[in-house]
């Protein structure tokens, strides 16, 4: 397989692009500007092919005894952002988004046949952080990159899914501030809070080379061919929880309204 290898496939403007920045590494590089957001044409036409592309490439050539490779996730080195997360207008008129399509991207990338690494080039929201979190390591940009789940602020409901995917990889305390406070982390505290593994001083590409360092320094796990499996047996419950068919339903105005009724009636059942 040559690279780099560009998608949509045929497209005259690459959204995703798979490199090779050394014999055994991987890089994709999302480029869907202006800030990665995570629509449904995005991930099938974009994201899940250069998944399929590199996982099948690694397992030819692990089956012809060249068994050792890892992957870097980025968000390209000159944009500010990872990913800006999901884009629920087009992802509420997609049937079974979550499930079919969102679901399978973090899946994918959650039990990947090697060791991933996300370089996290700029701000990660809402599901640019889920995304990031599904990696096994993240490295992070020194300043003005930002890492947040801001659903609370906007009033929308956290799919089970990705709340699976969030309390598998965070300690109790952080999932409370990142959930329940939507507190915005910069680099500093993103790694306190063990969001990220470290925090790269520089730029973009300065972030990206350290990601491919991690990577190139764990590709001997994939050797085996465990890795997937073992993958899916410590995030069994995120894995469990990714197989939902979660949808947007009620709003938190309508579920608020709805709750508020019931009170009213306690209250009248209450003084008869």
């Amino acid at each position: 397989m040559t690279f780099p290898r560009t998608f949509p496939r045929g497209a005259a403007t690459p959204l995703a692009t798979v490199t090779r920045p050394t014999p055994k590494t991987y890089l994709l590089s999302m480029n869907n500007l202006p800030d990665n957001r995570l629509t449904p044409d995005y991930i099938q036409n974009s994201l899940l092919p250069a998944l399929d592309d590199i996982e099948h490439d690694f397992w030819a050539a692990w089956h012809k005894g060249d068994r050792e490779a890892a992957l870097v996730i980025t968000g390209e080195s000159k944009h500010k952002f990872f990913s800006n997360g999901l884009e629920l207008g087009l992802a509420a008129q997609c049937p079974h988004f979550f499930r079919d399509v969102y679901y399978r991207l973090l899946t994918k990338v959650l039990t990947f046949p090697m060791p991933t690494v996300a370089a996290l080039n700029g701000h990660t929201f809402a599901g640019g952080f889920a995304l990031g979190q599904a990696c096994d390591w993240r490295v992070i940009k020194a300043e003005r990159a930002w890492s947040c789940m801001n659903e609370l602020d906007f009033g929308a409901n956290l799919p089970s899914g990705m709340a699976g995917l969030l309390q598998a990889k965070l300690s109790p305390t952080t999932l409370r501030t990142v959930m329940l406070q939507a507190h915005r982390f910069t680099a500093p505290e993103a790694l306190a809070a063990g969001i990220v593994d470290e925090v790269v001083a520089g730029d973009g590409a300065a972030v990206i080379k350290r990601a491919v360092e991690i990577a190139e320094a764990n590709v001997k796990h994939s050797a085996s061919g465990a890795l997937p499996h073992m993958k899916e047996t410590i995030w069994s419950s995120a894995v469990k929880a990714l197989k939902a068919d979660d949808n947007f339903g009620a709003t938190s105005e309508e579920l608020n309204a709805k709750r508020f009724k019931e009170l009213q009636a306690a209250a009248v059942t209450a003084k008869l």
